[in-house]
């Protein structure tokens, strides 16, 4: 059930901002886009930590007002403490809805794939993993100029390992990331 809820969530997003978007008047600009983020982040259960710090590098291409496609790739750093930690950093790619809301203000949904690589160490135990996940957020964007634009943006990243690979068997293999950016993005 969960599995059926997390893939068709970011496509019901993306169809609403979608048609939502067909009323709305502002233009937004077309054509491709580079951004950086930095943020931080909390694996499930946890809390925002003032030392989870992540970087992430975005380059899109916005199809109209309403519709984009973006490739990203994040650095996650190294998380957790004594007994279990990760480092954790991969590419995404996703498409973006868009609902301009004036000529320089609008929000936006995301969603896509994530494809990650993995460091885990559990007591001493050291293995790498690399695998894929769905991906999806929300975001606001603010344009300053026709060109320069800021971003803040939430994201959820459904990242699953592999804990019979481990002495020690966690109460879940399921290690969502939950993240807060705010970002720059330059159009062109």
């Amino acid at each position: 059930m969960k599995k059926a809820l997390t893939t068709r969530l970011p496509l019901a997003i993306l169809c609403s901002a979608f048609v939502l978007a067909q009323g709305a008047g502002a233009e937004a600009p077309s054509g491709l886009y580079l951004g950086g983020n930095y943020g931080g982040f909390k694996a499930r259960g946890g809390d925002f930590d003032d030392e989870r710090d992540l970087i992430e590098g975005v380059v899109g291409w916005q199809l109209n007002p309403y519709l984009g496609i973006e490739g990203n790739y994040i650095d996650f750093g190294k998380y957790g403490n004594r007994l279990a930690s990760a480092e954790v950093d991969g590419y995404g790619a996703a498409v973006v809805g868009q609902f301009p809301i004036s000529d320089s203000f609008s929000v936006y949904a995301k969603g896509g794939q994530f494809w990650w690589d993995g460091d885990v160490e559990v007591l001493g135990v050291s293995r790498n993993q690399d695998d894929d996940s769905l991906f999806y957020g929300l975001g606001a964007a603010f344009r300053i100029t026709d060109g320069v634009g800021l971003t803040a943006e939430y994201k959820r990243f459904d990242i699953e390992y592999d804990s019979a690979q481990y002495p020690v068997t966690p109460s879940s293999d399921d290690t969502d990331l939950d993240t807060l950016t705010v970002g720059v993005r330059v159009s062109f």
